[in-house]
């Protein structure tokens, strides 16, 4: 199984959902042996949504904040200028490209979130399928994936229903090529179907340009399939205040420096949580590493250690856990492992070998997967130094940690208080230095809560 896959995890209305190959390819296997069950997924005629043939007509295109839907226009239109000072800052723009005086597509645009999108636009002015692209280190757009709605009626709302009709995703290996896409799709029944496919199998009748140059700004319809002579409305010098789009980003942590201050929360229904800080046994790191996993599975996986290294030594451990007020009922919600103790100036989602946020979609991280409720900290030295039935014991007896003198490692274990995938996240002090590790357990009250 794909370690990165399986860690990708996603929030979803407050919920977690972990992003895994299992139970994909089982579907895989019964679109190769073509069998007609009853009931059976039909895996040549997926959802796919019409993609719009190549033109080679005259292309208008108008430089703005975005598109609006209900009233079919441009939102705060912009000069071509604007539009060049805003892609060589990052900063948001969109296209809007019209063709015999309709418009055909729409892209938006966000370098500093590595981020480009074609829409392409039907008659009634809705956006039906998007193909967004990540942009790469070495100034290459390669596709991220495509999205795609189709709609009952005329007149039914834009991007109706929570989900797509139809999802592509492509997975890539370190270099960025491409491996297989990922494809989630809602049935006939409403039934909703996933599995992979090798990227040869794309399911659409046309696949979208999969690797190519970063557009210049007068050169989006070309992606989107415009090879027409190009002109540009005149708009206002002016940059826009609002856009009707946001970029996509992975997940950030919420409230995580305020948690580590001990900070009262309220909730959205009006109850104050206070955080309590719990000393632990300091971990040790004899190499300097640190490897995060839920201890009942590492005799089946190998979850590798985080890429971001300390000196070696021991370092204090301290869980952070939360109670309603008036009550003694606790519960953890937070593990931090201090490096440096200097404050905090940025935080970073913390790395495996292999993992890329260029493969993270809107709230997504990378997990640590959990099944047993726990989570260990130790150097990945001591792996293979702790036998399954002592990580049995240590839990029958409350033990939270265990010893190894022949590695000189030792392994902290914290309650995650349930299973899911945990992010870990890398502080950085104003100069850079690791400041500290802290494992989030999401905890859904506090994510959502306001600082009292």
């Amino acid at each position: 199984m794909d370690a990165r896959l399986t860690r990708r995890t996603v929030i979803m209305s407050g919920a977690l959902a972990a992003v895994t190959a299992g139970g994909l390819l089982a579907l895989s296997r019964a679109r190769e042996s073509r069998t007609a069950l009853p009931g059976a997924p039909d895996l040549d005629n997926l959802p796919v949504a019409d993609v719009p043939a190549p033109t080679g007509q005259p292309v208008e295109i108008v430089y703005c904040a975005g598109w609006d839907a209900t009233t079919r226009a441009p939102v705060s239109p912009m000069a071509e200028s604007v539009a060049r000072a805003q892609d060589a800052a990052g900063a948001q723009y969109a296209a809007v490209l019209r063709v015999d005086g309709a418009v055909r597509a729409v892209v938006e645009v966000c370098w500093s979130a590595h981020h480009a999108e074609v829409w392409n636009i039907d008659a009634a002015g809705r956006r039906y399928r998007g193909v967004a692209y990540r942009r790469w280190p070495d100034g290459r757009l390669r596709l991220f994936g495509v999205r795609s709605w189709n709609y009952p009626e005329p007149d039914t709302p834009e991007l109706d229903g929570e989900e797509p009709t139809f999802q592509a995703r492509v997975t890539r290996d370190g270099i960025g090529a491409t491996e297989t896409i990922e494809i989630v799709a809602v049935q006939a029944d409403g039934s909703t179907l996933q599995i992979h496919r090798a990227w040869s199998e794309w399911p659409e009748q046309q696949r979208p340009p999969e690797n190519v140059a970063v557009p210049s700004v007068e050169s989006w319809p070309s992606l989107a399939g415009m090879a027409g002579p190009v002109t540009v409305r005149t708009g206002p010098a002016v940059v826009p205040t609002e856009f009707p789009w946001r970029p996509p980003q992975p997940l950030r942590p919420r409230n995580l420096t305020e948690l580590l201050a001990g900070a009262r929360f309220r909730t959205s229904d009006g109850r104050v949580l206070t955080v309590e800080r719990i000393p632990a046994d300091p971990v040790r790191l004899p190499s300097g590493r640190l490897l995060v996993a839920d201890p009942g599975l590492l005799g089946t996986t190998d979850p590798g250690a985080l890429v971001a290294t300390v000196p070696p030594g021991e370092y204090p451990v301290e869980v952070f856990q939360a109670k309603e007020n008036g009550t003694s009922v606790a519960w953890n919600v937070a593990c931090r492992v201090t490096v440096t103790g200097a404050p905090v100036a940025s935080w970073h989602l913390a790395l495996r070998e292999g993992d890329d946020e260029l493969a993270l979609g809107d709230g997504e991280f990378f997990g640590n997967p959990v099944d047993g409720a726990t989570l260990a900290l130790f150097d990945p030295t001591g792996v293979k130094a702790y036998a399954q039935a002592e990580i049995e014991d240590a839990f029958a007896t409350d033990r939270v940690t265990l010893s190894d003198p022949a590695t000189g490692t030792n392994m902290i274990m914290v309650s995650t208080g349930g299973d899911g995938a945990f992010p870990v996240w890398l502080g950085r002090a104003e100069d850079g230095a690791i400041s500290c590790f802290v494992l989030d357990f999401l905890d859904n009250d506090l994510v959502t809560a306001t600082p009292d």
